[in-house]
C-alpha cells in the first residue's frame, strides 16, 4: 500500500498534475544519465557513451554538461606550500528535448562536489543574463546556471519559434536553475507561444526585487514543495531571499525521505490524480 500523502486540494487554477508528473519523470531521466556516467567511472564527455533512456516518445542520450572549478583542502602535504588545490569537474547536468512544438529544459539536483560547494555560496550577485539591474540572486546557483547556459541557448536558438511552448523543470538545485533559466528566457526576447516552469524541492533563489520581477513575467511557474523538506527553506528569508512561483504544497508521511523526488514528490503527485 502506498504511503504517499497527496498534494493539498483544491489545486490552483491552471496547475496540471499530468504535466507535473511528466516533468518529474524527465528529471529522473537526468539523474539516470548522471548515474550512468558515474557508474562508467566518470569519463571525459567525449569518451562517454550513454545508454538511451526512453520516456514516452522522447529518447535521451545526449545531456548538456556543467564545468565547475573549485578549491578543496589538500589531502596530504608537508609544511609550507599551498593548503588548497584547485579542481575542475565536468558533469552531465541535465537534458533538452523536443516533441513537436513543445521544448523541454530539464535540470537534475546536486550530485557533485563542485555543486555542493556552489550550494553554500549564499552571497548574492546581480544576474548577468536577465534585464533587471541589481536584482541579486544566489551566487552559487548563478554560477551553476551560467556554466550550462551556452548549451541551453544553442538548443533554444535551434528549435524555438513563435509557436513553441517551452517547459523548464528541475529538482532541488535543478529547481533553482529552472527558475533562473525561465527568467533568462522570459526577459531575453526569445520568440515562443508560452513558457512554464515546474520545480520540485527548490530552494529560495533571489532577493525580493528579483522575485517581484520574476512574478511580472509572462510565464506560469509552479513550485512543488514538501513542507518537511528543509531544502525548500534555504537560504533563509532572514538573508533577504524570497521564493518565486505558485506554491503547490504537501506534507510527506513519517519515514519517507523528505527531499526524494522518486520516493516522496512523485508519489504525492500520483496520489493527487
Amino acid at each position: 500500500m502506498s504511503r504517499a500523502v497527496p498534494i493539498a486540494q483544491p489545486l490552483p487554477e491552471g496547475f496540471s498534475i499530468r504535466k507535473a508528473i511528466q516533468c518529474a519523470h524527465l528529471v529522473n531521466v537526468a539523474y539516470d544519465l548522471y548515474q550512468q556516467w558515474s557508474d562508467a567511472g566518470k569519463p571525459e564527455p567525449h569518451l562517454m557513451r550513454f545508454r538511451p533512456v526512453v520516456h514516452g516518445q522522447l529518447v535521451f542520450s545526449d545531456p548538456f554538461w556543467r564545468t565547475l572549478t573549485y578549491r578543496t583542502p589538500r589531502e596530504s602535504g608537508g609544511k609550507g606550500g599551498p593548503r588548497y588545490e584547485t579542481r575542475t569537474e565536468t558533469t552531465p547536468a541535465g537534458v533538452c528535448a523536443q516533441s513537436g512544438n513543445l521544448l523541454f529544459i530539464v535540470f537534475r539536483g546536486t550530485q557533485s562536489a563542485g555543486e555542493k560547494i556552489s550550494n553554500n555560496m549564499a552571497g548574492k550577485l546581480d544576474a548577468v543574463f536577465d534585464n533587471l539591474q541589481g536584482g541579486n540572486v544566489h551566487r552559487g546557483f548563478h554560477r551553476c546556471y551560467a556554466s550550462v547556459r551556452p548549451a541551453i541557448q544553442e538548443f533554444l536558438e535551434t528549435h524555438a519559434g513563435p509557436q513553441s511552448l517551452i517547459r523548464v523543470t528541475g529538482h532541488s538545485l535543478g529547481g533553482a536553475l529552472a527558475f533562473l533559466a525561465a527568467m533568462d528566457i522570459a526577459t531575453g526576447g526569445l520568440p515562443c507561444r508560452a513558457l512554464d516552469v515546474f520545480t520540485f524541492a527548490s530552494p529560495l533563489v533571489g532577493a525580493a526585487r528579483w522575485a517581484r520581477h520574476f512574478s511580472a513575467q509572462r510565464l506560469a511557474a509552479w513550485r512543488i514543495a514538501n513542507r518537511r523538506d528543509l531544502v525548500t527553506k534555504v537560504p533563509p528569508g532572514l538573508l533577504g531571499y524570497r521564493h518565486v512561483g505558485v506554491p503547490i504544497s504537501f506534507s510527506s508521511a513519517d519515514g519517507l525521505p523528505p527531499h526524494s523526488l522518486a520516493q516522496t514528490y512523485l508519489p504525492a503527485l500520483r496520489a493527487a490524480r
